[in-house]
């Protein structure tokens, strides 16, 4: 586990060691708002269709060759950008399409690790198993933004570029020096490896799909549709202001972290429509503080609300989402929220162009707390969230968990 997370976090930096970077360059470039959140938000639309391939792949040849593919486009798109002549005040399209690899890259990697988290954990543990994965990614979010920004003002963005490589080979280096401990989890729960269901998926075009799935990747789809409009246009707007914004992905990053594993170990004992609810509570918060005149104290106690509201939102949808699917599906499963939070980039970028273009940052961050919004109410109708978590159900419960659609 410790292996596959360590991996986990190097080849992340792959997509994470341009979440900063990538729009401060342009920026400094003179390129306008509305342009960045194109090229930005060119990965998250790339994500959508590759994640649904990447769910099919995933559950016909496992989770350990995707992530290594996944990790392979990354190397690809900073290739891309190491090309002579590619540079911020220059032609588009190089960018555009380093981005596309870095939408593959993230539509393949994140859901691979994760679908391998119930081979290398209890069932009783699945929670702390995904908490602990999801801050190994996290952790990347935590150290790439500021590490990456210092690199473009001591060097530009082909030293980026260059640094991210040694990541993402470093990744792939860990998860093929040795096989990872899978263990069998054919006896386990009431399904397939500890899950709660026992009947097969439905699948359409080799895509696994159960209705119980759902409202979890509704959830996700409406929550993180605010973060869209905060990667694509906060940077340049913070740097306008003077304000530190490296130290926002830190304090994030860092919330994160702190909130992952002790909410992976709630999840595991408490209802997850209460970790929810509070999550979605401090990210409305958190968007509504993002929405003021950003001073680096702002940034930094908004980051920290956002990062624990994501947190406690992530680990319990997560382990839910595992635990409404076998090993069979597991793949699909992680992929569809793969482009759920893609397809939610996407609406927060390029769909808050438009209203960036026309009335601002505040207009179109404060839009998105409709989906904050929405999201807590199909938290609050869902009723597989209101069960207690499976290491506290009687058999007959676990029974009556959402099963296949």
């Amino acid at each position: 586990m410790i292996r596959l997370a360590v991996a986990l976090f190097a080849v992340q930096a792959g997509f994470h060691g341009f979440t900063a970077s990538l729009p401060v360059a342009l920026a400094r470039a003179g390129i306008a708002d509305p342009q960045i959140g194109l090229i930005v938000g060119t990965a998250a639309i790339v994500q959508i269709p590759a994640a649904f391939v990447a769910g099919v792949v995933l559950d016909r040849i496992g989770g350990l060759r995707v992530f290594v593919g996944g990790g392979l486009a990354y190397l690809v798109g900073c290739a891309i950008l190491l090309l002579p002549g590619v540079e911020p005040d220059g032609p588009s399209w190089p960018f555009v399409v380093a981005r596309v690899f870095q939408g593959v890259g993230i539509a393949g990697t994140l859901p691979a690790a994760l679908s391998l988290v119930p081979r290398l954990s209890r069932p009783s543990q699945l929670g702390f198993g995904l908490a602990f994965m999801g801050s190994a990614h996290n952790l990347t979010l935590v150290a790439m933004p500021p590490l990456s920004l210092a690199i473009l003002g001591a060097t530009s963005l082909h030293g980026v570029a260059l640094v991210i490589v040694g990541f993402v080979v470093t990744g792939l280096a860990l998860v093929g020096v040795a096989p990872l401990p899978f263990r069998s989890t054919a006896d386990e729960g009431s399904g397939t490896g500890g899950s709660d269901v026992a009947t097969a998926a439905r699948r359409r075009f080799g895509l696994a799909f159960r209705r119980s799935w759902a409202p979890l990747i509704a959830i996700i789809l409406l929550y993180v549709a605010h973060w869209g409009v905060v990667v694509a246009y906060l940077p340049q707007r913070a740097e306008a202001a003077g304000a530190d914004i490296g130290l926002f992905f830190v304090a994030d990053g860092v919330a994160i972290l702190a909130a992952r594993v002790p909410t992976g170990w709630l999840a595991d004992r408490m209802r997850p429509v209460i970790l929810v609810a509070v999550g979605l509570l401090a990210t409305a918060v958190a968007v509504a503080l993002l929405a003021l005149p950003p001073t680096t104290p702002l940034l930094v106690l908004a980051g920290i609300l956002s990062g624990g509201g994501a947190g406690l939102v992530m680990t319990p949808v997560l382990v839910d989402l595992s635990r409404r699917s076998g090993d069979a599906d597991r793949g699909s499963a992680f992929s569809l929220f793969s482009a759920a939070l893609a397809g939610a980039l996407t609406i927060g970028s390029i769909g808050g162009a438009p209203l960036v273009g026309a009335y601002g940052f505040e207009v179109a961050l404060l839009a998105s707390l409709g989906g904050v919004g929405l999201a807590a109410v199909l938290t609050g109708l869902d009723p597989g969230l209101r069960h207690p978590p499976r290491a506290g159900r009687r058999p007959a419960d676990a029974a009556a968990a959402p099963t296949a659609g």
